[in-house]
């Protein structure tokens, strides 16, 4: 009888961690937020998904302001050379070569690779989990507890993206100034969303789509255009 008190905490701990996380779960429709200052600066992370995933990053960052979004967080796929390379030509031409620490690379394991079977993706996104639960939640509260990983962080699928937000959700879960999430959908999605869109959407300050009939019903889902 006595393993039944524990079983009873653990429930109750389970019980309010979910009424934390539906407290946290942005708006929907998303609520307007407030206009940042011109001047000010802004860190970001980006997630690089390898193959079409970097292409169409590589496209929306190149129109990005890179003297207002400083300094600059790119998280890759380990042995993603497509990533580096686009990397290495985006600060190459619009980063500033003389500010020291301007933009940081942070390599994760692979969540998944194609066709990869349920029990080594589970082992592999254990790995990921791991790695970036570090980097991304806590190292940076061992650092400065106010400050999040990057104020914001972008994302366009694959898999690996999913344990990024449930990692930076940690720090909306404790109350600590966290990090606000803009997934875009991949232009290829024309009338359904990825399976790693459909798993972050409710937990994204901003999902935007390319296309009028990707995202569905529903207040969650913004249609931008083409953005790539």
């Amino acid at each position: 009888m006595g393993f039944i008190y524990p079983l009873i905490a653990l429930g109750g701990c389970m019980i309010l961690l979910i009424i934390r996380i539906y407290q946290v779960i942005p708006s929907s429709p998303p609520t307007k937020s407030s206009k940042r200052n011109p001047s000010s600066k802004c860190s970001i992370a980006i997630f690089l998904g390898s193959g079409g995933h970097t292409s169409e990053m590589r496209s929306l960052l190149s129109t990005l302001p890179f003297d207002r979004y400083s300094p600059r967080k790119y998280i890759y796929c380990h042995n993603d050379e497509i990533s580096l390379r686009a990397i290495s030509e985006l600060e190459s031409k619009k980063g500033d070569v003389r500010t020291q620490n301007s933009y940081t690379l942070l390599p994760l394991p692979r969540a998944r690779k194609v066709s990869e079977p349920l029990l080594s993706t589970l082992i592999s996104a254990s790995k990921t989990l791991i790695v970036s639960l570090w980097h991304v939640s806590l190292l940076p509260m061992l650092k400065d507890p106010r400050e999040p990983y990057a104020e914001v962080l972008l994302i366009n699928g694959p898999g690996t993206c999913v344990v990024l937000v449930l990692v930076s959700y940690i720090r909306r879960i404790v109350g600590l100034k966290y990090t606000k999430i803009i997934y875009i959908e991949s232009f290829a999605r024309v009338r359904s969303l990825s399976l790693s869109g459909k798993l972050v959407r409710p937990f994204v300050d901003k999902f935007l789509v390319q296309w009028p009939e990707a995202g569905g019903r529903g207040g969650r889902v913004e249609c931008k255009g083409w953005l790539v």
